[in-house]
């Protein structure tokens, strides 16, 4: 009897470390919003001790107006309400739209990376 205690106890900690780290992470996500002329970063939860970089391959940009993003390395242009994600050549390939009223934070949540 005390060795299955035992055993459920170890299957028991294992299944916890496991589930620690799945949700340890790197703790936070980052888009890229274009809005009217300007570019921003918006990182959800504790960003990183080092400056991002914004043109990075698999980065998410978001558009809430129309036209180019200004400082990128390649013409990028999109549309108001529509998701893009940097592809390996730092092209923009549209992955989804969202509703203009939804937050920054809560698109770096759902979407970033």
């Amino acid at each position: 009897m005390r060795a299955k205690s035992a055993i459920a106890g170890i299957c028991g900690a294992v299944a916890l470390l496991g589930i620690l780290a799945v949700g340890c992470d790197k703790g936070y996500r980052q888009i890229v919003v274009v809005e009217g002329g300007k570019t921003e970063l918006v990182t959800w939860g504790p960003g990183p001790k080092d400056p991002p970089k914004l043109w990075v391959p698999g980065r998410t940009v978001v558009f809430r107006s129309d036209g180019e993003a200004p400082g990128a390395p390649n013409k990028m242009s999109g549309r108001a309400g529509h998701i893009y994600r940097l592809d390996d050549k730092l092209e923009l390939e549209e992955v989804g739209t969202f509703a203009l009223t939804m937050p920054n934070d809560t698109l770096a949540y759902q979407y970033g990376r």
